[in-house]
């Protein structure tokens, strides 16, 4: 296991971050958790892939926004959270919940290197990079 890694329980739903990467293997429901890999497509092609905009040090990162279509946040399909990963091993994140916009800005020193990653309850983690 990896520090970040976002592990599932495909029997409950329950969604888990590594944060001591010595843990043993995840389980739960009696099951071994399943590594959510981060998909990537470009994001002028697919709504899951969140799209990085600078504008000075604050980072805007939106899902299906900037398509004009965002992202459903619906009680039944939603994104669950945005994270923007800065250099130096830093990570910056906004909890969303169903009926808040598919969207999270944050305030960092340095623009340069930024990933960002978003989970979608149904169909997982997603990443993109500036």
């Amino acid at each position: 296991m990896k520090q970040k890694e976002i592990y599932k329980c495909n029997v409950c739903g329950k969604v888990i971050e590594i944060l001591n990467p010595a843990a043993p293997e995840t389980i739960c429901c009696g099951q071994p958790m399943v590594l959510m890999e981060a998909q990537t497509k470009d994001w002028k092609l697919e709504k899951h892939t969140p799209k990085i905009t600078v504008e000075g040090n604050k980072v805007t990162v939106d899902v299906g926004i900037s398509m004009g279509t965002p992202h459903p946040m619906t009680a039944e399909h939603y994104i669950m959270w945005i994270e923007l990963i800065c250099k130096d091993n830093c990570y910056k994140r906004q909890m969303l919940s169903p009926g808040m916009e598919p969207k999270a800005t944050f305030v960092v020193a340095d623009t340069s290197g930024l990933k960002a990653r978003e989970y979608c309850n149904l169909h997982g983690l997603w990443i993109s990079e500036k």
